[in-house]
């Protein structure tokens, strides 16, 4: 007798990896949905290609017949509703077609069955837009920050987050600041030269979460044989952020959060109200320091000082760790970011004083002859940048055919990545060991810093040797 196949649909398939997430036996799970161990083996291994935002009803996904077109007008319609443009379905077909000839698809042809099946692969639905939704007035934001405790109150200070975006020209040099302050960045030659960062961190200074980093190449040539990133990169046209990379973001972050089996209340930036920049302006001012350190080191050694995406990746990894936890506090604090219950004296904002160090920097600056202007003008010189804008068509297009703009000859000039071996790795081990043991006052955050790089250096030699019997099996 033949056996009767079922098929799950997509609300039925999420409902089967909760019941395994919640820890219940297979079995069980496998009788209750009248499926196969081997069908349910199966859901569990294709669980990250399964769709949960595709409509629960169907049984399958059914792909378009042109992905790249439809790739593209749904990237066009987000930044549509984005800027709370209307739109509707003769536009819709209308651009599909426009993108459908740019891509070479001339036997395309958006007619309304694929404007149907369109809005249902992305379970889109046309609505009348009522009012100016997307305007805040001066009344609304002053509300928020009288009844910004009451918000806060039920969550940790811990578990209450700020997410900032902001752009860096990562390749600015001092002696350039004129140059970059007199042109305007946007689409000319000085947008070759800058990132867009976004930031997130806790009340308490605590959880600094991971940078995002977006750039405008997405595999430049000095990422080549390096396989780990100490910050998260991404890359567009424009190097800009747009809601799709941001709900991508904010997804991770969900995941991570889920985890941890934590709920948190995050702000992002577009109330004036809640828009924390000074977390911003430190990583800066961290940053140029770090630019000017590393040209007088290169002067030192008698070589020109030459910035890359990877060098700019390491400087905000270790510019972001080193912002202290007392300037986020007081960043939160300054915006009100207060609760109720910790309105006292013994709590009231921090004071840094770190004009001493900035002062320091600018002498040290001036001294080597690197600022043009002042240093303050150096950290300041993309203070205003754009972070975001209305991609065009072309860009668009562009980034679905995967050939966007790729700055080769300013990557060209990057130190190439040197493959290091495990017996170099090991004796750079033992030089920062010896040279910290003849320093002074050290901090045990060195020695614990030191112990996971040994960690690290032997569990990669115990893998080289397992893989290596493997071989030797075989």
């Amino acid at each position: 007798m033949p056996r009767n196949l079922k098929t799950l649909t997509i609300g039925e398939k999420k409902k089967v990896l909760e019941a395994v997430k919640s820890g219940r036996k297979k079995k069980d799970i496998a009788e209750e949905f009248g499926i196969p161990a081997s069908t349910l083996s199966t859901i569990i291994k294709n669980s990250k290609e399964i769709d949960l935002n595709f409509p629960i009803d169907r049984k399958r996904k059914r792909g378009p017949d042109f992905s790249d077109v439809e790739e593209c007008v749904v990237k066009w319609f987000k930044q549509c509703r984005d800027a709370n443009v209307s739109t509707g379905g003769p536009i819709l077909k209308e651009k599909a077609e426009n993108f459908a000839k740019s891509l070479g698809h001339e036997q395309f042809k958006a007619s309304n069955g694929w404007l149907e099946n369109f809005k249902k692969r992305h379970d889109i639905s046309f609505r009348k837009v009522c009012g100016e939704s997307a305007g805040v007035s001066d009344n609304v934001v002053n509300e928020w920050k009288i009844n910004l405790s009451e918000l806060l109150e039920g969550y940790k200070p811990c578990d209450i987050f700020n997410a900032d975006e902001t752009a860096l020209f990562y390749k600015c040099m001092p002696d350039k600041t004129l140059t970059f302050k007199n042109e305007k960045c946007s689409g000319g030659k000085h947008s070759k030269e800058r990132l867009t960062l976004l930031l997130a961190v806790n009340m308490t200074g605590t959880d600094k979460l991971k940078p995002l980093i977006i750039g405008k190449s997405k595999n430049p040539r000095c990422f080549a044989g390096v396989k780990s990133f100490p910050v998260d990169y991404t890359a567009n046209k424009k190097a800009w952020m747009t809601s799709e990379l941001f709900a991508e973001w904010l997804l991770r972050i969900d995941k991570q959060m889920k985890i941890q089996k934590r709920k948190i209340l995050l702000f992002i930036d577009n109330c004036p109200a809640h828009n924390i920049i000074p977390n911003c302006q430190a990583i800066k001012t961290h940053y140029r320091k770090e630019i000017v350190r590393k040209i007088i080191s290169d002067m030192d050694d008698e070589k020109s000082t030459v910035i890359d995406i990877l060098q700019a990746m390491r400087i905000v990894d270790k510019t972001w760790r080193n912002v202290a936890t007392s300037t986020i506090v007081n960043c939160f604090r300054t915006c009100g970011f207060v609760l109720e219950s910790e309105k006292d004296d013994t709590l009231m904002p921090i004071i840094e004083n770190t004009d001493t160090d900035d002062r320091e920097w600018a002498m040290i600056a001036s001294r080597y002859r690197i600022v043009e202007e002042t240093f303050d003008d150096f950290v300041k010189i993309d203070h205003d940048v754009a972070v975001s804008g209305i991609l065009t068509d072309d860009d668009i297009t562009d980034s679905v055919r995967g050939t966007e703009d790729v700055d080769d000859i300013e990557e060209a000039s990057s130190e190439p990545v040197h493959r290091v071996s495990m017996k170099q790795a090991t004796a750079a081990l033992i030089l920062l060991r010896t040279f910290t043991e003849q320093l002074s006052n050290v901090d045990d955050k060195v020695y614990s810093a030191l112990n996971v790089i040994e960690n690290t250096i032997d569990n990669s030699k115990s893998q080289n040797l397992s893989q290596s019997i493997s071989i030797l099996s075989n």
